[in-house]
């Protein structure tokens, strides 16, 4: 698919219809970020036992783990190589850096999420859900979203 974002959100849920549901009122409210529109096709959504649903979940967080290192290589190339110096940094292209980054380390949405866990409010999946997701794979969705167009986002700037 063309569209410019694709997010894969982690939900707990009785049903695929119900887990669409789920995502469609969690990105709708979302006062973090807005698309002009965004679209999830069934097809593309996976529960636990669905032989699709471990790739895609390893690829959503790999995705993750890379934009974090790209966004510590960004840190280390404006010569940040301790945490001595976060305090004394200028305000500016580094602080964003590091701003985004700690977003994504601490379960703050954005559109640079590929993966977004909507039951621990994290990018990550905590042993203890992957435990549960082993134990009752049927009780959880990948949902698959394409974003069209940002229209606001706390974290970006929109033009």
């Amino acid at each position: 698919m063309d569209d410019p974002v694709a997010h894969y959100f982690l939900v707990h849920s009785a049903s695929k219809d119900r887990a669409i549901r789920h995502v469609k009122q969690y990105l709708s409210g979302n006062q973090l970020i807005s698309y002009a529109t965004f679209v999830i096709h069934p097809e593309e959504v996976y529960n636990g036992s669905h032989p699709l649903f471990e790739p895609t979940l390893a690829h959503g967080l790999a995705a993750n783990a890379a934009f974090a290192r790209r966004m510590l290589a960004h840190l280390k190339e404006e010569g940040v190589t301790s945490l001595e110096q976060l305090p004394d940094l200028q305000q500016g292209y580094v602080t964003k850096v590091l701003h985004t980054l700690t977003h994504l380390l601490d379960g703050f949405i954005g559109i640079d999420s590929t993966f977004y866990n909507l039951i621990e409010d994290s990018h990550r999946v905590s042993e203890e859900l992957t435990t549960s997701i082993h134990a009752i794979p049927v009780s959880y969705w990948l949902v698959s979203v394409r974003a069209g167009k940002l229209e606001t986002s706390l974290l970006h700037p929109v033009n």
